[in-house]
Protein backbone atom coordinates (compact mmCIF):
# COMPACT_ATOMS: atom_id res chain seq x y z
CA UNK A 1 0.00 0.00 0.00
CA UNK A 2 1.42 3.29 -1.10
CA UNK A 3 1.29 6.40 1.24
CA UNK A 4 0.89 9.53 -0.34
CA UNK A 5 2.53 12.45 1.76
CA UNK A 6 1.07 15.65 2.14
CA UNK A 7 2.28 19.00 3.50
CA UNK A 8 -0.26 21.84 5.16
CA UNK A 9 0.25 25.15 3.15
CA UNK A 10 0.02 27.28 5.70
CA UNK A 11 2.53 25.42 8.05
CA UNK A 12 4.90 25.39 4.99
CA UNK A 13 4.34 28.82 4.56
CA UNK A 14 5.03 29.59 8.18
CA UNK A 15 8.16 27.38 7.82
CA UNK A 16 9.40 29.49 5.60
CA UNK A 17 9.21 33.04 6.53
CA UNK A 18 10.66 31.70 9.83
CA UNK A 19 13.20 30.19 8.17
CA UNK A 20 14.66 33.26 6.23
CA UNK A 21 14.02 35.40 9.75
CA UNK A 22 16.28 32.77 11.60
CA UNK A 23 18.71 33.06 8.43
CA UNK A 24 18.65 37.07 9.27
CA UNK A 25 19.67 36.54 12.55
CA UNK A 26 21.98 33.92 11.66
CA UNK A 27 24.40 36.10 9.66
CA UNK A 28 23.87 38.81 11.50
CA UNK A 29 25.11 36.92 14.60
CA UNK A 30 28.91 36.99 14.10
CA UNK A 31 29.90 33.90 15.88
CA UNK A 32 26.68 32.24 13.85
CA UNK A 33 27.73 33.15 10.45
CA UNK A 34 30.31 30.48 9.53
CA UNK A 35 27.03 27.89 10.29
CA UNK A 36 24.85 29.80 8.58
CA UNK A 37 27.33 30.09 5.32
CA UNK A 38 27.32 26.13 5.67
CA UNK A 39 23.79 25.79 5.41
CA UNK A 40 23.17 28.20 2.29
CA UNK A 41 23.03 24.56 -0.18
CA UNK A 42 20.55 23.04 1.99
CA UNK A 43 18.40 26.02 2.31
CA UNK A 44 18.47 26.74 -1.98
CA UNK A 45 17.95 22.35 -2.11
CA UNK A 46 14.87 23.28 0.16
CA UNK A 47 13.74 26.12 -1.83
CA UNK A 48 13.60 24.29 -4.85
CA UNK A 49 11.90 20.82 -3.39
CA UNK A 50 8.95 22.77 -2.20
CA UNK A 51 8.12 24.46 -4.85
CA UNK A 52 8.24 21.38 -7.09
CA UNK A 53 6.28 19.72 -4.46
CA UNK A 54 3.54 22.28 -4.29
CA UNK A 55 3.85 22.71 -8.62
CA UNK A 56 0.37 21.92 -9.26
CA UNK A 57 0.63 20.70 -12.55
CA UNK A 58 2.72 18.17 -12.72
CA UNK A 59 3.32 17.11 -16.74
CA UNK A 60 6.67 15.22 -18.03
CA UNK A 61 6.75 18.66 -20.44
CA UNK A 62 7.16 20.93 -17.11
CA UNK A 63 9.62 18.61 -14.96
CA UNK A 64 11.65 18.39 -18.39
CA UNK A 65 11.36 22.44 -18.45
CA UNK A 66 12.73 22.73 -14.75
CA UNK A 67 15.29 20.70 -15.46
CA UNK A 68 15.90 22.59 -18.45
CA UNK A 69 15.78 25.65 -16.78
CA UNK A 70 18.35 24.61 -13.57
CA UNK A 71 20.89 23.22 -16.47
CA UNK A 72 20.87 26.46 -18.59
CA UNK A 73 21.78 28.49 -15.24
CA UNK A 74 24.50 26.25 -14.47
CA UNK A 75 25.78 26.17 -17.66
CA UNK A 76 25.83 29.72 -17.97
CA UNK A 77 27.44 30.04 -15.17
CA UNK A 78 29.98 27.67 -15.90
CA UNK A 79 31.47 29.43 -18.99
CA UNK A 80 30.87 33.02 -17.25
CA UNK A 81 33.42 31.86 -14.19
CA UNK A 82 35.27 29.98 -15.90
CA UNK A 83 36.13 32.28 -19.78
CA UNK A 84 34.62 35.47 -17.91
CA UNK A 85 32.33 35.92 -21.36
CA UNK A 86 29.70 36.20 -19.35
CA UNK A 87 28.96 38.46 -16.63
CA UNK A 88 32.05 39.39 -15.75
CA UNK A 89 35.42 38.48 -13.69
CA UNK A 90 34.33 37.01 -10.78
CA UNK A 91 34.70 33.51 -9.02
CA UNK A 92 32.83 31.24 -5.86
CA UNK A 93 33.52 30.83 -2.98
CA UNK A 94 32.97 28.00 -0.63
CA UNK A 95 29.75 28.90 0.47
CA UNK A 96 27.27 27.30 -2.12
CA UNK A 97 29.00 23.90 -1.71
CA UNK A 98 30.51 21.07 -4.33
CA UNK A 99 31.77 22.47 -7.27
CA UNK A 100 32.28 21.32 -10.58
CA UNK A 101 34.99 23.31 -12.50
CA UNK A 102 34.92 26.12 -10.35
CA UNK A 103 30.76 26.20 -10.45
CA UNK A 104 27.99 25.44 -7.87
CA UNK A 105 26.42 22.06 -8.68
CA UNK A 106 23.63 23.83 -6.76
CA UNK A 107 23.85 27.25 -8.66
CA UNK A 108 21.42 26.44 -11.01
CA UNK A 109 18.65 25.56 -8.29
CA UNK A 110 19.08 29.68 -7.67
CA UNK A 111 17.92 30.53 -11.46
CA UNK A 112 15.42 27.61 -11.41
CA UNK A 113 13.97 29.29 -7.76
CA UNK A 114 13.73 33.09 -9.11
CA UNK A 115 12.45 32.36 -12.53
CA UNK A 116 9.96 29.86 -11.42
CA UNK A 117 8.47 32.49 -8.82
CA UNK A 118 8.81 35.65 -10.79
CA UNK A 119 6.57 33.45 -13.80
CA UNK A 120 4.30 31.96 -11.28
CA UNK A 121 3.22 35.35 -10.05
CA UNK A 122 3.07 36.92 -13.99
CA UNK A 123 -0.04 34.97 -14.36
CA UNK A 124 -2.05 37.46 -15.74
CA UNK A 125 0.71 39.39 -17.97
CA UNK A 126 2.90 35.47 -18.65
CA UNK A 127 0.28 35.56 -22.77
CA UNK A 128 1.49 38.97 -23.13
CA UNK A 129 4.85 40.18 -25.53
CA UNK A 130 6.25 42.17 -22.66
CA UNK A 131 6.05 39.19 -20.38
CA UNK A 132 9.82 38.41 -21.05
CA UNK A 133 11.27 42.04 -20.79
CA UNK A 134 9.56 42.25 -17.31
CA UNK A 135 10.19 39.00 -15.81
CA UNK A 136 14.23 39.60 -16.90
CA UNK A 137 13.83 42.95 -15.14
CA UNK A 138 12.43 41.82 -12.22
CA UNK A 139 15.82 39.21 -12.03
CA UNK A 140 18.01 41.97 -12.70
CA UNK A 141 15.92 43.92 -9.78
CA UNK A 142 16.77 41.06 -7.69
CA UNK A 143 20.27 40.52 -8.39
CA UNK A 144 20.80 44.09 -7.66
CA UNK A 145 19.63 43.86 -4.22
CA UNK A 146 21.57 40.12 -3.69
CA UNK A 147 25.12 40.98 -4.91
CA UNK A 148 26.69 43.18 -1.73
CA UNK A 149 25.06 40.01 0.58
CA UNK A 150 26.44 37.39 -1.55
CA UNK A 151 30.02 39.38 -1.42
CA UNK A 152 29.62 40.06 2.34
CA UNK A 153 28.60 36.05 3.21
CA UNK A 154 31.32 34.48 0.65
CA UNK A 155 28.84 33.14 -2.07
CA UNK A 156 30.94 34.90 -5.02
CA UNK A 157 33.51 37.93 -5.45
CA UNK A 158 34.24 40.06 -8.19
CA UNK A 159 37.79 40.83 -9.69
CA UNK A 160 38.69 44.38 -8.22
CA UNK A 161 35.31 44.02 -5.90
CA UNK A 162 33.78 46.18 -8.40
CA UNK A 163 30.08 44.30 -10.14
CA UNK A 164 30.14 45.08 -14.00
CA UNK A 165 27.47 46.39 -15.81
CA UNK A 166 28.14 43.39 -18.22
CA UNK A 167 26.59 41.21 -15.05
CA UNK A 168 23.31 42.96 -15.39
CA UNK A 169 22.79 43.21 -18.80
CA UNK A 170 23.63 39.19 -18.91
CA UNK A 171 21.34 38.30 -16.60
CA UNK A 172 18.76 40.56 -18.25
CA UNK A 173 19.18 38.43 -21.70
CA UNK A 174 19.75 34.83 -20.67
CA UNK A 175 17.18 35.08 -17.88
CA UNK A 176 14.66 37.15 -20.49
CA UNK A 177 15.32 34.47 -23.35
CA UNK A 178 14.23 31.43 -20.49
CA UNK A 179 11.35 33.70 -19.55
CA UNK A 180 10.16 33.85 -23.23
CA UNK A 181 10.16 30.33 -23.69
CA UNK A 182 7.95 29.73 -20.99
CA UNK A 183 5.51 32.32 -22.69
CA UNK A 184 6.18 30.11 -26.44
CA UNK A 185 6.29 26.78 -24.72
CA UNK A 186 3.21 27.79 -22.56
CA UNK A 187 4.61 26.28 -19.15
CA UNK A 188 1.93 25.97 -16.66
CA UNK A 189 3.62 27.19 -13.63
CA UNK A 190 0.47 27.14 -10.66
CA UNK A 191 2.26 27.29 -7.04
CA UNK A 192 0.72 28.24 -3.40
CA UNK A 193 4.12 29.08 -1.77
CA UNK A 194 5.76 31.09 -4.69
CA UNK A 195 4.39 34.28 -3.11
CA UNK A 196 5.75 33.95 0.30
CA UNK A 197 9.27 32.18 -1.18
CA UNK A 198 10.33 35.05 -3.19
CA UNK A 199 8.68 37.50 -1.01
CA UNK A 200 11.08 35.88 1.96
CA UNK A 201 14.14 36.15 0.00
CA UNK A 202 13.39 39.60 -0.94
CA UNK A 203 13.11 40.37 2.53
CA UNK A 204 16.28 38.37 3.60
CA UNK A 205 18.77 40.18 0.80
CA UNK A 206 17.18 43.33 1.08
CA UNK A 207 17.22 43.56 5.04
CA UNK A 208 21.74 42.07 4.83
CA UNK A 209 22.08 44.19 2.57
CA UNK A 210 21.19 46.90 4.75
CA UNK A 211 22.90 45.74 7.34
CA UNK A 212 26.04 45.12 6.10
CA UNK A 213 26.71 48.93 5.36
CA UNK A 214 25.89 49.46 9.20
CA UNK A 215 28.77 48.35 12.17
CA UNK A 216 26.36 45.93 13.13
CA UNK A 217 27.84 43.49 10.46
CA UNK A 218 31.02 43.25 12.63
CA UNK A 219 30.15 42.94 16.01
Amino acid sequence: MKMKVTLDVKVVKIIVVVWYLVGIAGFLIHPLRPLFQQLTPFGMVMAAVLLLWFQESKSLKNWIFFAAIALTGFIAELIGVNTQRLFGAYSYGDTLGLKLWNTPLIIGLNWLVLIYCIASLSTNIRNNWYFPVIGAATMVAFDWIMEPVAIATGMWSWTNDQIPLKNYTDWFLISGFIFLMIRILKIELNNRIAGVLILMQVVFFLVLNLLIRTPLWDL
